[in-house]
């Protein structure tokens, strides 16, 4: 499978190039509680193709199930029951990829538990048909947990099921299956941990790119303001010297001088300050950790994503400038009980919303308020829009970048 396909898993790392060597799949593992990838929700259409092709593919493994069903010797209402449960159980199973949280607000370890939940009722229904329907449908259990989680809560999950599925062979009296359960379960397992741990592993070095790519970007800005300082002083030092020497001779001339080090030097501190208010860009996770403990602290309920999705650096930190001008506003102004940060894919686009259910806006326009109109030009400037939507009660600032 090409690194393009991989590129359109649940999670939406590439894994190409990312051979699991003994020594990097021995760090992985010793690493494993230190893994952080939320596994995304697929947002584009060709996400959602590549979601159905890589996990419908093993849907093909049911055929043990349909033999199974055909050999049925059970009523005919069982066999009808068998039936639609197994036309149903593809629908539920890619669903779960599909649409990993059911609801927005509660946890994806929530809305896994129902599919689970769901998959297992209709297992125990062709169950009733034929008997080894239960094991059957183990290693898709197991596949919605390991690529719908982190890389350590999915392994926890495969061994859980694993043990339960031996529970069930040796409590069901399945001798006939036993011979062949490390071949559709044990070996569907083993095969699911090790290409999200090559998943893992690509996010990583992902994430290492991404981190050096923002060092050098700040290692640039600051040799910015090293040459603009470097360049403004000599010239102000040349100047303050010549200004010396004409105080006795040609006031005026040195009036002339000390008028020119003046007007270079706020120049220069203009340079300065646009220049590092483009270097400290904030960090978004860092900026929500800040969000949350001031509006805790000034006793308001708040509402934050669980994880951030995939975000590219430019879209991180303006979200990061928008969510730290917003939070301010809604402190101060808007008489509000609770805010809720949100951010979600809106196409090819993500969209950041900050709700509050304060007293609302009267001029919904950001380019009239003081602090909103330098993030108006910020988003314009990056190619987003900034809105500012009345939601009675209260405010909605929507960004889509």
């Amino acid at each position: 499978m090409d690194g393009d396909l991989w590129c359109h898993l649940p999670v939406r790392f590439p894994s190409s190039d990312l051979p699991l060597t003994i020594m990097s799949l021995t760090w992985k593992l010793s690493n494993v509680g230190k893994t952080r990838y939320l596994p995304e929700a697929p947002t584009t259409r060709q996400e959602r193709r590549a979601i159905i092709f890589v996990s419908g593919v093993w849907l093909a493994f049911l055929a043990w199930t349909v033999i199974g069903l055909l050999d049925s010797t059970a009523s005919i209402p069982i066999q009808v029951a068998a039936w639609a449960a197994l036309a149903a159980f593809p629908l539920v199973y890619l669903r779960g990829f599909l649409h990993p949280d059911i609801l927005p607000h509660r946890s994806r370890h929530f809305s896994t538990l129902l599919y689970t939940a769901a998959l297992i009722v209709l297992g125990l229904i062709m169950a009733q048909s034929t008997p080894t329907a239960i094991i059957n449908i183990v290693p898709y259990l197991m596949a919605q947990w390991i690529f719908n989680h982190r890389l350590f809560t999915g392994i926890a999950a495969v061994v859980v099921l694993f043990l339960a599925a031996v529970g069930v062979v040796a409590v069901a009296n399945l001798d006939d299956y036993a011979n062949w359960f490390l071949a559709s379960v044990g070996s569907p397992a083993i095969i699911m941990i090790f290409i999200r741990i090559s998943i893992e592993m690509g996010a990583t070095q992902q994430e290492r790119a991404e981190q050096l790519r923002l060092a050098q970007q700040r290692e640039d800005l600051a040799s910015t303001v090293h040459d603009v300082l470097g360049h403004s002083l000599t010239t102000i030092t040349v100047k303050v010297q010549l200004a010396q020497r004409l105080l006795a001779t040609d006031v005026d001339a040195a009036k002339t001088e000390l008028a020119d080090i003046e007007s270079l030097a706020r120049r220069s501190l203009s340079e300065v300050r646009a220049t590092v208010t483009d270097l400290q860009h904030p960090d978004l996770a860092e900026q929500l950790d800040q969000a949350a403990n001031a509006l805790t602290a000034a006793e308001l309920s708040f509402h934050r994503p669980e994880a951030l999705p995939r975000l590219t650096l430019v879209q991180q930190q303006i979200f990061a400038w928008v969510i730290r001008e917003a939070v301010t506003n809604v402190i101060r102004h808007a008489n509000a009980s609770t805010c809720t940060i949100s951010i979600r894919a809106n196409g090819e686009q993500m969209r950041l919303r900050v709700d509050d259910d304060g007293t609302g806006i009267s001029d919904t326009d950001p380019k009239n308020h003081h602090g909103l109109a330098g993030l108006y030009r910020r988003v314009v400037s990056a190619g987003g829009s900034l809105e500012i939507i009345r939601l009675g009660p209260g405010t909605r600032l929507e960004v889509i970048l």
